[in-house]
This record gives C-alpha cells, sequence and structure tokens, in this order.
C-alpha cells in the first residue's frame, strides 16, 4: 500500500474523532443557545449535521481503505475528503487540511495505478 493511502488512513480516523468532538460541541451549543434565547441560536443546527455526516464518511473511508475489496473505495474516499473540507464552516480546521491533502494524495498516479491493480478504482 502506498504511503499517501496510509496517511490517508491515519487522517480519517483523526478527523472522525474530531468531528465527534465538533458534533458534542456544536450540538451542545445549539442546545443550550436555543433554551437561553428562546429558540433563536437554533440557526445554528445544521452545523452538528455536517460534523456528524462527515464523521459516519471518515469511518466508512477508514474501513474501505482498511480491507482494500471493495468497488467505488476510491470515490468514497474522494468523497469523505470532500466532507473533510466543508468542516470547515464548522471551525474543523484540522479535518479541513486533512481533506486538501488527501485530495491532492488521490490525484497522483501511483495511487491510482495501486488502486486499479487492487480493483478497487
Amino acid at each position: 500500500m502506498p504511503s499517501e493511502l496510509q496517511t490517508a488512513k491515519t487522517f480519517f480516523l483523526v478527523s472522525g474523532i474530531l468531528n465527534i468532538l465538533g458534533f458534542l460541541g456544536w450540538g451542545t451549543s445549539t442546545v443550550a443557545g436555543g433554551i437561553a434565547s428562546c429558540g433563536v441560536c437554533c440557526f445554528i443546527g445544521f452545523l452538528p449535521v455536517i460534523n456528524v455526516v462527515s464523521c459516519i464518511m471518515d469511518f466508512i473511508a477508514y474501513n474501505k481503505l482498511n480491507v482494500l475489496n471493495q468497488k467505488g473505495t476510491f470515490s468514497t474516499v474522494q468523497t469523505a475528503a470532500i466532507f473533510q473540507i466543508i468542516t470547515i464552516l464548522t471551525g474543523n480546521v484540522v479535518s479541513f487540511i486533512f481533506g486538501i491533502i488527501t485530495l491532492n494524495n488521490l490525484g497522483k498516479e501511483p495511487v491510482k495505478v495501486f488502486l486499479r491493480e487492487k480493483e478497487v478504482y
């Protein structure tokens, strides 16, 4: 396995954990802010959803990279990296950077060749 995919696996695991923490933080502040402001702060309720979706995609991509026997691994990893970039809306700068690095690494030809050889591209 190319080092770029090993790095991506680590990034997905760390990002998934950070997104769980982000979900807990934004979810708590949405509920507390909503109660304290009689519902005015509930407009930030979409932020925890971004973290949850990104977290789920991170763990799915991590699992697919771990096994490397499922069709569509490349597109799943690519989608998860895009969701990592979207988490910048929630203030998750680390996942944002991980997403950019992962997308950059996925564009490298040796990575694509390896995934084609494994028949998971």
